[in-house]
């Protein structure tokens, strides 16, 4: 699979951005800012370059003349992330538009996931696409 080298903490630092987003929307009770949230996942997962936080936090860092330390990632790992992520945020906008109010759990639920991913490099959806991978190679190669 092709990989890129992507900076560990902008990716925090989005997924943070996002979070005090879906918060703010909790907290306001706007469902809007959970579309804005899906808007900005959705772009991600087109490219990184996408990625307004991201690019944001690379662009303090030039002004700073900090360096960033890269990773490598797989690109379809972030795509995945992104597009779940997204897909689920487009969901509870509908749910919240058509007033649905248990849908705000949901967006709860998904605000706990992001900072688990924030702060403890927990991210739900990376395991996901790690078993759907393992499960794919398996089924592809399958060893006798």
């Amino acid at each position: 699979m092709k990989q890129c080298l992507v900076c560990n903490n902008s990716l925090k630092f989005s997924r943070c951005v996002l979070v005090a987003l879906i918060l703010l929307a909790f907290l306001i009770d706007n469902h809007w800012l959970v579309l804005i949230a899906g808007f900005l996942m959705a772009c991600s997962a087109f490219s990184i370059k996408l990625n307004i936080p991201y690019q944001i936090y690379i662009l303090f860092k030039k002004i700073l003349k900090r360096k960033s330390k890269l990773i490598k990632k797989e690109s379809g790992e972030l795509k995945f992330i992104y597009i779940f992520g997204s897909s689920f945020f487009f969901i509870i906008f509908l749910l919240l538009h058509f007033n649905i109010d248990f849908a705000w759990i949901f967006v709860l639920i998904m605000s706990f996931l992001l900072i688990l991913s924030c702060f403890f490099d927990i991210c739900a959806t990376s395991l996901i696409y790690a078993v759907l991978k393992k499960i794919r190679d398996q089924i592809d190669n399958p060893q006798t």
